[in-house]
């Protein structure tokens, strides 16, 4: 009877979560040479596409490739920029850097029978002078939680230093929300209320509140925070889904309690 009950908890079927992959990040000074890459292994017969992504700025396409030709589109057509092609593996390189390079760099491999792949580097620029009196925080814990439940996100923006440089930038700033996803669904960008929930002048607290409605939603959720001429990351926060109580689960810990029952009553009746 004993060996029943423990063969009956041992009976629980997990399903596979997708993971999300992280922003990557790298850092460049003003006039360095910076490359970024993209890695297609496991695609066949793919085409490649780059594209800048400057918060509140539209999309820019970088570059496209096909199976014998790379292109590089409008102002990156330029000795400051290239692409090159190593095995599986594009390096898109970009030249004595500037301010206006900072950005996200999206890449994205097509092929016909698989789903689009993306993958998302975040370029910060140093040599901004007064982004360094501003600092992001975003609480970075791993949530889990089943489908159609809340969740709250929250990013704040602290001055290091008090004064007029400082302040402008708390006051002249939009955050915005990233997610990176699977490679079905690679990304969404949702805007936040440019509005201070506390301290106003010292820290402003933003909140994100969305109800995950179904496993796409899941993902890594990064505020960023456009301000003094730069972006700002804050260090994601993971959402995943959690595993629903089946009902095989709910009989089991019946069965489980039932057989505790028993056996509490067969010790009692030796008795």
């Amino acid at each position: 009877m004993i060996a029943i009950c423990f063969s009956l908890v041992s009976l629980v079927v997990f399903q596979t979560i997708r993971v999300s992959r992280q922003i990557a990040q790298i850092g460049a000074s003003l006039g360095d040479t910076v490359t970024l890459t993209c890695n297609f292994t496991g695609h066949k017969n793919v085409s490649i596409y780059w594209y800048k992504v400057n918060y509140g700025d539209i999309i820019q396409r970088v570059a496209s490739t096909g199976l014998h030709r790379v292109t590089l589109e409008g102002e990156f057509h330029s000795p400051r920029h290239s692409i090159i092609r190593t095995g599986h593996v594009y390096y898109l390189t970009i030249r004595n850097v500037r301010k206006e390079d900072e950005a996200s760099y999206m890449c994205e491999a097509i092929t016909a029978n698989k789903p689009p792949f993306i993958n998302v580097t975040h370029l910060a620029v140093t040599g901004h002078k007064n982004q360094k009196s501003v600092y992001v925080k975003q609480i970075s814990e791993t949530t889990s939680v089943p489908l159609g439940t809340e969740i709250t996100l929250e990013c704040s923006l602290t001055l290091l230093e008090k004064n007029k440089a400082a302040d402008r930038c708390a006051a002249e700033h939009s955050v915005f929300w990233f997610k990176a996803g699977s490679q079905s669904d690679p990304g969404m960008m949702f805007a936040a209320r440019n509005i201070c929930d506390s301290e106003p002048g010292r820290s402003c607290s933003y909140r994100l509140s969305k109800t995950i409605q179904n496993p796409s939603d899941a993902g890594i959720y990064h505020c960023a925070v456009v301000t003094c001429g730069g972006i700002l990351f804050g260090e994601g926060t993971k959402v995943e889904l959690g595993k629903p109580l089946e009902p095989l689960l709910i009989v089991l810990s019946l069965l489980l309690g039932l057989c505790v029952i028993v056996i509490a009553i067969l010790i009692f009746s030796r008795d």
